[in-house]
């Protein structure tokens, strides 16, 4: 029998109950198959897709598996990362907030609530994902644009982008790293639609694959309909997926692949973050070398517990402003920065500085190494600064990628140039290395290190990826240092036994 499913059209669209049969009924009352729904999407797909594609990309910001401040969006699951390293310090702390993830505690188990999380949160943006991908019609060509289907190829672009985003961070996560023993274990369940929730773990490389088809036809998409660059920063477009694909060919180990995607990205956007802006903004300018991210609504907004929320010291009210949840760069990274690089402005240099918050007039000694990375002032019209813009991916990261894929590659040449035109651009007196092999792979690291501190998680994924394991015991200012992390066993989550093993009979293996 057909399978019939409602649909409610307009603003109104959503997507919250699509995962059963049957959805809302349409303004009319009337009932239409999916193939209705496809011929609608011939005839203006913004009226069905816009809204299904709003909901997606807000979902990085808005939609959360377990609604507490500490895991409030994407964005601040992963500070919860690279509190899991030893790059980040826990300098100052709020009762018990972060504690048990800066201290490693009780977060890769299956019982624990951090697995659950992560798993609920990325397959919630594949849902999403699918459900857009399930209306394209299938008779539509999509090849070469024709002056009609741009449209079409923009919103399947735009899902085949976050669903191999979202595909790209459970690997990272669910199994060991691909060029470390990854490759040949389980992966995490391939959903290409949303029909049958209950499937076994597909093979690590199956998903891997599905990654890379998925992010290239992306790329393809968007450069045909002649969107591969759009001057809104809040859009998926094919920067974006470039971004995603650079990420996936980096970790495996397709050196070729990342170069020629992140080259993309590096072309688009040649400009990079001037030192005013890296040092004084709070890392909320969506332009330059912003790529994608999210501009703030006060309706919108997490608030308190927001990324500027936990990471702008200034913000009165915020849990990393006055509530105290502070955060330092690690000792041995901050004196690895040379003085005359400005990335090192980022950072308190004294024994503390003195700040005063504007409400309640309560004044803090904000102490040394602690970040001014992310700390930002309130922007007009707005009454606190935890309502920042937030970049989700920038240009610099692209730089990154391809020098060290061609450093892997072997092209040591070319990657001391690419590494010279990042890091000439913050470290005027920098001069191009004349390291090769590992030791220029380490200054490349350190860059890496120096460059994406606080973001997105990077440290956590790095290190996987790299196979460097956590030891704090050399630091200065670590306050917990009883830890390590091993790879790759360490770095692996398990999958969430409640949300998923107890429902679904047909996964046969968890990870040790």
């Amino acid at each position: 029998m057909k399978k019939i499913r409602y649909i409610m059209l307009g603003a109104a669209l959503l997507m919250a109950g699509a995962c059963s049969d049957r959805l809302d009924i349409n303004p009319t009352g009337n009932r239409i198959t999916e193939e209705d729904i496809q011929r609608l999407v011939k005839e203006d797909p913004d009226l069905v897709l816009e809204p299904m594609l709003n909901t997606m990309v807000a979902a990085i910001n808005t939609y959360t598996f377990a609604n507490s401040v500490d895991t409030r969006n994407w964005p601040v699951m992963n500070i919860l990362l690279s509190l899991k390293g030893n790059d980040m310090v826990l300098a100052n702390r709020n009762g018990t907030w972060l504690v048990n993830d800066y201290e490693l505690r009780a977060y890769r188990e299956e019982s624990t609530a951090r697995v659950a999380v992560y798993w609920g949160t990325l397959y919630k943006y594949v849902y999403y994902a699918n459900e857009i991908l399930g209306l394209i019609p299938p008779d539509v060509d999509l090849n070469t644009a024709d002056g009609s289907n741009e449209k079409i190829m923009r919103y399947k672009a735009a899902a085949l982008t976050m669903r191999a985003f979202s595909y790209t961070y459970l690997m990272w996560l669910y199994q060991d790293d691909y060029l470390h023993g990854g490759a040949e274990k389980p992966g995490v369940l391939l959903h290409l639609d949303n029909n049958d929730p209950f499937k076994d773990r597909a093979p690590a490389s199956a998903v891997w694959a599905q990654v890379i088809a998925d992010a290239t036809e992306a790329v393809r998409l968007f450069e045909a309909a002649g969107s591969y660059k759009t001057e809104d920063r809040t859009d998926i477009d094919g920067s974006v997926a470039s971004v995603v694909l650079a990420r996936a060919a980096l970790t495996m180990g397709d050196w070729s692949t990342a170069i020629a995607a992140a080259d993309k990205v590096i072309a688009a956007y040649p400009m990079l973050m001037n030192e005013a802006q890296y040092t004084t903004s709070g890392m909320t300018v969506l332009d330059n070398e912003a790529i994608f991210g999210y501009e703030v609504d006060v309706n919108s907004s997490r608030g308190t517990s927001s990324f500027p929320g936990w990471m702008n010291p200034w913000g009165e009210g915020g849990y990393g402003g006055s509530q105290g949840s502070w955060v330092a760069i690690d000792q041995r990274l901050y004196d690895q920065i040379p003085e005359t690089d400005y990335r090192k402005a980022n950072f308190v240099s004294e024994d503390y500085i003195e700040f005063t918050y504007p409400s309640s007039g309560a004044t803090i000694h904000y102490p040394k190494y602690a970040s001014t990375k992310f700390a930002a002032g309130i922007i007009s019209g707005q009454t606190t600064a935890y309502y920042q813009n937030e970049i989700y991916m920038r240009a610099s990261e692209m730089l990154l990628v391809k020098a060290e894929a061609e450093a892997r590659a072997g092209d040591d040449e070319a990657a001391q140039r690419t590494l010279f035109q990042l890091v000439s651009q913050r470290d005027p007196a920098y001069t191009q290395s004349t390291n090769t092999g590992e030791a220029l792979f380490a200054e490349i690291r350190l860059h890496r290190r120096i460059e994406l501190w606080g973001e997105g998680g990077f440290e956590f994924y790095d290190n996987k990826r790299w196979n460097l394991p956590v030891d704090r015991t050399g630091s200065a200012n670590h306050v917990y240092k009883e830890v390590t992390l091993t790879p790759q066993r360490d770095y692996t989550l398990q999958l969430p036994l409640e949300s998923e093993l107890l429902l679904n009979p047909n996964i046969t293996r968890q990870n040790p």
